[in-house]
């Protein structure tokens, strides 16, 4: 795991506090959202071209979680959009060679989704604020 050290963070914590619980939670969620889409949009350039319906599957999927303080969300390729194949592209099978894409997506993209995240927590904080 690879430490991330963002700037202007306090500032963005603190204006973040103004807000109510409620709110606090939408706009880590619209964050979140937000920042796996640099991903999502890489990981479907990385889909070979000759592949069915993989690339229309690969969204970003809210996750149930026990803890309520918790967001969890994943990228990846939806069996119900046609993406049950994905593993066997990625990973390859005795027959076919692996096509890896969601990996390289993930590390080509990492830093890009801090930063759109990043942006979106300020717009978003800047506008709930000015409702109040």
């Amino acid at each position: 795991m690879s430490d991330i050290k963002m700037l202007g963070v306090d500032a963005i914590l603190k204006k973040m506090k103004m807000l109510p619980d409620r709110v606090q939670k939408n706009v880590m969620v619209g964050a979140i959202r937000a920042s796996a889409k640099p991903i999502i949009k890489e990981a479907r350039a990385l889909v070979p071209k000759d592949i069915g319906t993989l690339k229309k599957s690969i969204v970003a999927t809210r996750r149930k979680s026990k803890d309520k303080n918790i967001i969890h969300f994943s990228v990846a390729p939806t069996k119900k959009k046609g993406g049950w194949y994905a593993h066997l592209i990625e990973f390859g099978t005795v027959k076919s060679e692996a096509h890896p894409f969601m990996r390289p997506a993930l590390e080509k993209k990492s830093d890009e989704t801090i930063t759109v995240a990043k942006e979106y927590m300020i717009k978003r904080i800047d506008k709930e604020i000015a409702k109040l």
